[in-house]
């Protein structure tokens, strides 16, 4: 499986079976998508909803040769849109300084640190983007 090849996965010691696992389990508050451009498998996009007030990016990947062309940022936008909330959520690893920036750039802010999550020893950042729910009383 490719994500076990690309960081954070890889750093982490993911293996494709855990994938494989994670990908077809029965979760209806977890929604799977394939990321397609041109007929082509681009990456894949895991959204948990309902969540803490929004949606929860639990996992977004894109493929070599399909990074760096604005496609993450509409992927955001896409989610913003499916998705209809007062925030969107993420975490990101804290030796992943490419996502950081990323997330960054697309209005996410650093929330908090949560320590240990996934493994003992590495941290991870909750990030939180502000949206403007047209639906929502304020």
């Amino acid at each position: 499986m490719i994500l076990c090849s690309m960081d954070p996965w890889l750093t982490m010691g993911y293996n494709p079976e855990s994938f494989d696992a994670y990908l077809v389990q029965s979760d209806p508050a977890l929604d799977r998508y394939a990321v397609m451009i041109s007929g082509n498998i681009a990456g894949v996009l895991s959204v948990r909803s309902p969540w803490l007030f929004g949606p929860f990016i639990e996992l977004m990947a894109l493929f070599d040769g399909f990074r760096g062309q604005g496609t993450g940022g509409r992927i955001i936008d896409w989610v913003c849109g499916r998705y209809k909330s007062a925030n969107l959520w993420a975490t990101v690893s804290s030796f992943n300084l490419s996502a950081q920036k990323f997330y960054s750039v697309a209005g996410f802010e650093n929330i908090s640190v949560l320590e240990d999550l996934i493994k003992p020893g590495w941290n991870e950042f909750l990030l939180r983007k502000r949206l403007a729910a047209p639906d929502m009383e304020r």
